[in-house]
């Protein structure tokens, strides 16, 4: 990866940022949600110095850190915009979609309790998917990392905003579907059951009742929460992820079977319908497509990685993820 292909990636993905910003902060005045931006003020300074490293890492051709340091940057960015839409999207009040949406899962022959009792009763089924949940975070930064160094850095810059850009798209559709989830609406209460963990799926409700019953709601870091249900964000990051990581041979499988997980985790450990998972496929194509498009990855759909290092010969990989050292572009 040469210095002007850097640069044309990091264009991209700053640029993708702020509009990310400006889109939640021209929304925010319009509902009861206000942000307590003190409160992050050491997420953002921590922001900005990665940011300048970023830069500075690249005046000496470092790619490799350059690009690291613009992700943890872009991440944490990207977060308070993220957690603030959800919040604006469940403070417009709107009434509850429960029965709507357990009559879909009905619709679609989908029997939540039995699927729970099955799980609950395997407890090492149960552990597994609870593993795989609780792996959102981990994979978030771990794999535009791994990326990264395996010298896909457009894919990795495009993951992260597309990270992003799904919780935006998450929340406005959101906003006509705002549910306490399957636990609340079944009569379910936290640690009922013998081997699911059930925590996720009670945790956030104190916010959720918070923005929508109270005539203002101040956002803090001192207690954030993800309260969309329809669609789930989660099993729609799992879908980026899978997408993310497909490019390349030795990732592809490990990271499709632990997504999978993922998604039907969100079913099992935390509120969600089985038609928050449904709906989420698109919602993700649609923001894969639109970050192809804004890092220019529909002109090159092998997305061949490149070493950053200076002084080495430049490594490819194919399509199938084998190294092809020397070759060229």
């Amino acid at each position: 990866m040469n210095d002007l292909d850097m640069d044309d990636i990091q264009k991209r993905f700053f640029v993708s940022l702020g509009l990310i910003w400006g889109v939640v902060l021209v929304a925010r005045p319009f509902t009861k949600v206000t942000i307590n931006y003190a409160d992050f003020s050491a997420n953002l300074y921590l922001s900005l110095i990665c940011a300048c490293f970023s830069l500075l890492a690249g005046r000496f051709g470092l790619n490799l850190l350059r690009g690291l340091a613009s992700l943890i940057a872009g991440l944490l960015l990207i977060m308070l915009p993220m957690v603030t839409a959800n919040y604006m999207a469940m403070s417009l009040d709107m009434p509850l979609a429960d029965e709507l949406l357990a009559n879909m899962d009905a619709a679609i022959g989908f029997d939540w309790h039995s699927f729970i009792a099955f799980v609950d009763a395997r407890p090492l089924l149960a552990a597994a998917f609870g593993e795989a949940y609780q792996s959102f975070l981990i994979q978030v930064v771990l794999v535009p990392a791994l990326l990264l160094w395996l010298g896909y850095s457009r894919r990795a810059h495009a993951f992260m905003i597309a990270f992003g850009l799904l919780t935006l798209v998450a929340a406005v559709v959101a906003i006509w579907f705002p549910a306490y989830g399957t636990y609340t609406h079944y009569g379910y209460t936290d640690g009922q059951l013998a081997n699911i963990n059930s925590y996720f799926g009670f945790e956030f409700i104190e916010h959720f009742e918070a923005v929508r019953n109270n005539v203002e709601f101040h956002i803090s870091s001192q207690g954030i929460s993800g309260i969309l249900t329809f669609p789930s964000v989660h099993a729609g990051v799992a879908y980026l992820l899978i997408w993310a990581t497909w490019t390349n041979i030795w990732l592809r499988y490990p990271f499709l079977l632990l997504n999978i997980m993922m998604a039907l985790a969100a079913v099992v450990n935390a509120n969600h319908y089985l038609v928050d998972i449904l709906a989420s496929i698109p919602l993700a194509a649609l923001c894969i497509g639109i970050v192809r498009l804004v890092f220019g990855m529909h002109r090159n759909a092998a997305d061949p990685a490149v070493s950053s290092q200076p002084g080495m010969q430049p490594v490819h990989f194919d399509q199938q993820g084998s190294r092809m050292a020397g070759s060229g572009r």
